[in-house]
């Protein structure tokens, strides 16, 4: 992949998050403009069949990097040390309890997806017909018994 292929894609994904902060500043909407941007992105990737190869790799490319973005946290809290010193407790407990919330709130929302598009549900009705991907022996749908 050439260089200027990952310029391309970068440009496109900074160009989604552009006009997301453009609509969302421009309609007052209450959401980030990089949601906006990343809901646009998905839109275009669904109408052209996809993201490309380059793409793709310029994806992995950044989230293989993903680490480096926690610098300027770390930065950030040395800097406000002291205010994590007198409110750390009230943060912990807000990182917490907004994290469990979020799980919980997840799970019921998949729950709830499952059955109303038709899921299987909790279990299938016959256990045993079921294929177990993970079965690598094969006498497939044996267990690994000979």
């Amino acid at each position: 992949m050439t260089e200027f292929a990952m310029v391309g894609a970068l440009a496109t994904l900074v160009v989604c998050q552009l006009i997301g902060e453009i609509v969302v500043h421009g309609l007052h909407l209450p959401v980030p403009g990089p949601v906006l941007g990343l809901l646009l992105l998905v839109a275009w990737f669904a109408w052209r069949g996809g993201p490309t190869q380059t793409m793709g790799t310029t994806a992995d490319v950044i989230l293989s990097n993903l680490s480096l973005l926690f610098v300027p946290a770390a930065v950030g809290i040395v800097q406000h040390g002291q205010r994590f010193l007198t409110q750390g407790p009230a943060i912990v407990i807000a990182l917490f309890a907004s994290s469990i919330l979020t799980i919980a709130v997840t799970a019921y929302a998949f729950l709830w997806a499952d059955r109303r598009f038709g899921g299987t549900g909790a279990a299938p009705a016959e256990p045993a017909a079921r294929h177990d991907p993970f079965d690598t022996d094969t006498n497939s749908g044996t267990g690994g018994a000979p």
